[in-house]
């Protein structure tokens, strides 16, 4: 069996299964349910918990709206911080490893290499975080899933929408993972993250040129995707790491996204 093992448990979260549980038991705790009928994807940041894991809380909190008897199949577009590469790199591993067990990579992985530019680059995944982080916040929140783990490198973003679209059913949901902008000052970070929150508002690709979003070519795709399939949007949270845990003088920004079809 191959398994992607865990990279960042002990850094960006617990090590320990019961301690991580707890974690994610609060930050859900802490965040607020909306009425979303129809949930299609979510957007969530990909930082160390004590600094981001507030604002991911939202978006997994409307994974309560899901009906919990489905089988879902979670696509997971997520930046590369330590490769680059053309295309997009899927991580065809049979599970991924973190501290609460094995998370199931769905057969649609090996399907994807058969389009042009999906590839599978080993060193995407390995020390790759921004999947990885999102993995112990499904396993608490929804009881049967796999994932489809994407890796972006240079890569149209209208492109791989028009790739997914193929494979997406009323049993799949996207989960995008991005961070905003990073180490500015809190105003200064603030100013400039209203440019991601009003471009998802608004579906406005335009305005998403202005976001400093690592995650910017999932924001773009799922806009895109939006725009043709007529889902809605909305702002679930923002904050920043001069917000949670961290100072004011360099931030991260954090947006939590919602994206569903009335």
């Amino acid at each position: 069996m191959k398994i992607r093992k865990a990279a960042v448990e002990g850094s960006f979260y617990p090590a320990d299964r019961e301690e991580l549980k707890n974690m994610i038991r609060q930050f859900l705790e802490n965040a607020k349910v909306f009425d979303i009928p129809n949930l299609k994807a979510i957007v969530s940041p990909h930082a160390g918990y004590i600094y981001s894991g507030p604002v991911a809380g939202f978006s997994f909190k409307q994974l309560y709206n899901l009906d919990h008897e489905k089988f879902w199949k979670i696509f997971i577009i997520a930046p590369s911080h330590f490769s680059y590469f053309s295309g997009v790199s899927v991580g065809i591993f049979d599970t991924y490893q973190t501290p609460m067990g094995l998370v199931n990579v769905s057969k649609i992985a090996s399907k994807l290499l058969t389009e042009d530019n999906f590839h599978f680059v080993l060193d995407a995944h390995v020390e790759e975080h921004s999947v990885e982080v999102q993995l112990p916040f499904l396993q608490y929140a929804l009881p049967h899933f796999e994932i489809i783990p994407i890796i972006t490198g240079e890569i149209s973003p209208s492109y791989l929408g028009d790739v997914l679209k193929k494979y997406l059913d009323e049993n799949s949901l996207i989960l995008v993972s991005s961070d905003l902008s990073h180490y500015y000052p809190y105003e200064n970070a603030r100013k400039i993250d209203e440019n991601c929150n009003k471009a998802v508002e608004g579906l406005d690709l335009k305005r998403l040129q202005k976001c400093e979003a690592c995650g910017k070519i999932g924001l773009e795709m799922l806009i895109y995707i939006a725009k043709q399939e007529n889902w809605k949007s909305k702002v679930l949270c923002y904050m920043t790491s001069g917000d949670t845990a961290g100072p004011k003088d360099q931030v991260v920004g954090y947006g939590s996204y919602a994206f569903y079809k009335e």
